[in-house]
């Protein structure tokens, strides 16, 4: 099988394959630069099965590496430009990686990992000697690296968890991962030949990677941003005849508190929301505004999208996920692993080809997940009469007080009722008498004051004895991982 960047150049080479600002490259164009820097690394021993870190925030040379490791039949560990340097070292170290990529934004992290690498390589110039300009290296042979053969059995890339639950996981995708993704999620949302997708995601996320190989499959238009920004997003909207949006729902929530009359005349024909379940109130927005959201429960360790519902199916019932796409099939199990009746909260577990290789080199936590061909996915939710999923909790996060079953984002949604509340985390801290009590750490909304009395006067009035938060403490912002997730093991160090 011919690359899919090879492939899509030779059959639409003037169709605008990435927009970056007021850049613009056709897929021709696309692929020449994948091939310079095809030549370029190769000279670094890059080939196949060999494991490149690549440390860099969203800008276009990222999106080429993306394409030149997969067209050298090498994989990808993107890494986390929010992590410190010693857990940068833990990732590069775990997975093997003798190449590490940066550009002038991680030059000087990435000089602290040069003793952890053969080699570190700059897509801009370096200011010091540890680090070596790609600029400076001749592309030799460019016929050759126009296109190469790709294995669909290949690991396209080690992908880190986020790691809200404890260290980090490796999670190996296969190009195959990512191809079936990517066909049932065209099958469930539909492609147009005009698409343009907005990624304003990490690239270094599953998210935001599954974009630029999606479109490269599809044919259509990336337009890439540094990052998330509500000004870059309107004007996106407003000028780049953007059609689809990838948002996590805190990315939402602040557009719709600043660009809500940019989203309401835009040329969305969907925004797709993951990464966190979305809020009754969030929806609700959404529709109010007859902008076609479509929610999505996903994970890295299959490829992105494990279920979506249609913006029809979210106007139509909202807070569930969908059905799970072409290909994959999911069931609701209890503790013993056995499949439970419609209605009844369980773990998610997941079949298809879009689950993951594997995670790299820790194989008790491979065999933890992936059990007889399915994946594990640590996620409680349950399924409807209708066969739609709803997704409740992450198992970890599950909260035992008193020998009950609390879920925090049920009381987190009580406490968001309260006007003055913007945000709140509930998590469980150790209790002597009941085994664990609920807590909860709220953001609270400027201007308003509330006390922590008030809070847990008013959500008696919705909740059990048991699942009312205990402790109350304030913040002024949630920690959150890359993708947009609550850290609660952050949090939760903010009390015990």
């Amino acid at each position: 099988m011919l690359d899919w960047l090879a492939h899509r150049a030779k059959i639409s080479p003037a169709k605008v394959a990435l927009l970056f600002g007021e850049q613009c490259w056709t897929y021709v164009e696309l692929n020449q630069e994948v091939a310079a820097y095809s030549a370029k690394l190769s000279t670094y021993g890059v080939t196949t099965g060999r494991h490149v870190a690549v440390l860099m925030s969203n800008r276009v040379e990222f999106v080429i590496i993306i394409h030149a490791l997969a067209r050298l039949n090498a994989t990808i560990v993107p890494l986390n430009i929010r992590l410190t340097a010693e857990e940068l070292r833990w990732q590069i170290e775990q997975s093997d990686s003798r190449l590490l990529i940066c550009g002038c934004e991680t030059e000087a992290t990435a000089a602290d990992l040069t003793s952890h690498v053969a080699q570190t390589l700059s897509v801009d110039p370096p200011s010091t000697n540890k680090i070596v300009a790609l600029d400076d290296t001749p592309a030799e042979n460019l016929a050759h690296w126009q296109a190469r053969s790709l294995q669909l059995d290949g690991i396209q890339g080690i992908i880190y968890t986020s790691g809200t639950t404890g260290r980090p996981k490796g999670a190996m995708l296969r190009y195959s991962n990512h191809f079936w993704s990517a066909t049932a999620s065209a099958y469930r949302l539909g492609t147009v030949g005009d698409d343009r997708w907005l990624l304003c995601m990490p690239l270094y996320h599953v998210g935001g990677m599954a974009i630029v190989l999606r479109c490269c499959l599809y044919g259509t238009t990336v337009v890439l941003q540094h990052g998330f920004n509500e000004a870059n997003v309107r004007h996106a909207l407003d000028h780049q005849a953007v059609t689809l949006i990838s948002v996590v729902p805190t990315m939402l929530h602040r557009l719709l508190d600043t660009s809500a009359e940019t989203l309401a005349r835009s040329r969305l024909r969907c925004v797709l929301v993951g990464g966190a379940a979305a809020t009754a109130e969030l929806v609700d927005q959404c529709i109010a505004l007859d902008l076609p959201v479509a929610t999505t429960y996903g994970l890295t360790e299959a490829a992105s999208q494990v279920a979506t519902a249609s913006p029809d199916d979210v106007k139509r019932k909202p807070g569930h996920v969908g059905k799970p796409i072409m290909f994959s099939s999911l069931r609701i199990v209890d503790t013993k692993g056995q499949t439970v009746e419609t209605g009844t909260i369980g773990e998610v577990v997941l079949s298809g080809p879009t689950v993951m290789h594997g995670y790299y080199r820790q194989p008790e936590a491979t065999t933890k997940t992936l059990r007889d061909g399915e994946l594990y996915t640590g996620d409680m939710g349950y399924l409807d009469n209708e066969g739609d999923l709803w997704i409740v909790q992450r198992r970890a996060d599950l909260i035992v007080s008193g020998g009950e079953n609390v879920y925090p984002v049920e009381v987190e949604a009580v406490l968001r009722q309260h006007p003055a509340v913007d945000e709140a985390c509930v998590f469980g801290i150790e209790d002597v008498e009941w085994g664990q009590r609920v807590a909860a750490m709220v953001v609270g909304k400027p201007d308003m004051n509330i006390s922590a009395q008030e809070l847990m006067d008013f959500c008696r009035d919705y909740l059990a004895g048991y699942k009312l938060p205990r402790t109350i403490l304030f913040i002024d912002a949630l920690p959150r991982t890359a993708s947009g997730k609550v850290r609660r093991d952050e949090v939760r160090r903010h009390v015990v």
